[in-house]
């Protein structure tokens, strides 16, 4: 048992009914109002978090970007990288954490993330935003960060994953800069990453993350793997975690955060062939997205359809069905791509085009009796050519992905 574990200071009976039992909303509700107070001490301090960067891979080389607009002509071609977050926690210290489809605040960037108030990144270079302006280097990035969700990891700790799809340039004839992320713990134990990141114009002169990959076009979902088609991994959520289906109730439609799965998903694909991965990571094109929504690849009139125009290759299905905070039901079978979120390309190592997705689940996993759920995903190149990756997960007995956190105050 993870925040309620932790954080109640009622007896252990109580969480251990809450565990049995998985109690109703009202209920958790009266539980998280008898949570620690931030001021109180921490006792256990026996392991701090560890922060891993998953994405950008190391020794990538990113898009410097290609903001060519005035300050008043909006240019979202940027350096379109997506840069995704590991935080793992190994006790029952906690990091109060918002779990949701959206953790993003642009006009606060330079302050904390109210979603994740402990948490901080930056970069040792000028950024140059889609309206021209300029993030100082060394400015805290944090409420540019898109969605966030957590894995119930074994043992006391829980798993955190915060995702970025950078929309900004870097200045011209910039050839590397540092990303630097760090997190606090409750108990005010810091873990620090740091990456390294090359930057370069991709084939063909590619200046920006949307140019590493053609644009999006009808395709025909693939069955089988394809020899030359692209390497996919499914890196979260990351084996051997288990995952909040959502609240199990009859007639009870997900609301996140305060109800629904709140896991998060990472689909890696790598054009290793340079056949093109057919993707719109900056959410542009003629599908009604607007300037604030801009960042992001979710479909959301394409649920039923199951096909995510802005990344038609992509196809990630579950072994059940999904409802939807809006009552819809994605079957199981059913291809989840329209409802992922961020989406971001970078040259790996090899010199070959990686395009990373992320998703935090706001919907309900309808289990019907199942302790785990199998994800599939298949990304289809621009040749036919397909590539997938599969991963059983086991079932969390905490239904509320939220649960797994305190939710900052």
């Amino acid at each position: 048992m993870r925040t309620i574990s932790n954080q109640l200071t009622a007896s252990n009976g109580l969480v251990q009914s809450l565990k049995r039992f998985l109690l109703p909303v009202a209920a958790v509700a009266l539980l998280l109002g008898g949570c620690k107070k931030d001021n109180e001490a921490i006792t256990d301090t026996s392991a701090p978090p560890v922060l891993n960067i998953v994405s950008p891979v190391e020794g990538a080389t990113v898009a410097p970007g290609a903001r060519l607009g005035t300050p008043t002509a909006l240019d979202f071609n940027g350096s379109g990288f997506a840069i995704n977050l590991e935080i793992v926690t190994k006790d029952t210290v906690t990091i109060p954490t918002r779990e949701s489809l959206n953790i993003r605040n642009a006009a606060a960037v330079g302050q904390p993330n109210v979603n994740l108030p402990g948490f901080t990144a930056s970069v040792d270079v000028d950024l140059i935003k889609p309206d021209g302006g300029t993030i100082p280097k060394g400015t805290n990035l944090a409420s540019l960060f898109n969605v966030a969700g957590t894995d119930d990891t074994p043992g006391p700790g829980v798993t955190i994953w915060v995702s970025w799809h950078v929309l900004e340039s870097v200045a011209a004839n910039t050839s590397s800069f540092t990303l630097t992320t760090s997190v606090k713990d409750r108990a005010g134990r810091t873990a620090t990453a740091t990456r390294l990141l090359k930057v370069g114009a991709g084939p063909n002169g590619a200046l920006s993350g949307e140019a590493l990959t053609p644009a999006p076009k009808p395709i025909t979902l693939g069955g089988a793997d394809t020899p030359d088609g692209p390497t996919v991994t499914m890196i979260a959520p990351r084996t051997p975690s288990s995952v909040s289906p959502g609240l199990q109730a009859a007639g009870v439609l997900p609301a996140p955060p305060t109800s629904g799965a709140l896991f998060f998903i990472q689909v890696s694909a790598l054009d290793k062939s340079r056949n093109g991965l057919n993707v719109a990571e900056n959410g542009a094109g003629a599908f009604g997205k607007t300037d604030a929504e801009r960042g992001t690849i979710e479909d959301k009139t394409q649920s039923r359809a199951g096909v995510n125009r802005y990344v038609p290759g992509l196809n990630v299905t579950f072994d059940v069905p999904l409802l939807q905070p809006n009552g819809n039901v994605i079957p199981a079978g059913g291809n989840l791509a329209p409802v992922f979120n961020t989406a971001g390309s970078e040259l790996d190592p090899s010199g070959f085009v990686r395009t990373t997705f992320g998703w935090s689940v706001g919907g309900t996993l309808q289990l019907g009796g199942k302790t785990s759920v199998t994800i599939k995903s298949s990304v289809t190149d621009a040749a036919g050519k397909t590539g997938s990756a599969t991963q059983v997960v086991q079932i969390s007995p905490i239904e509320n992905g939220q649960l797994l956190t305190p939710a900052p105050r």
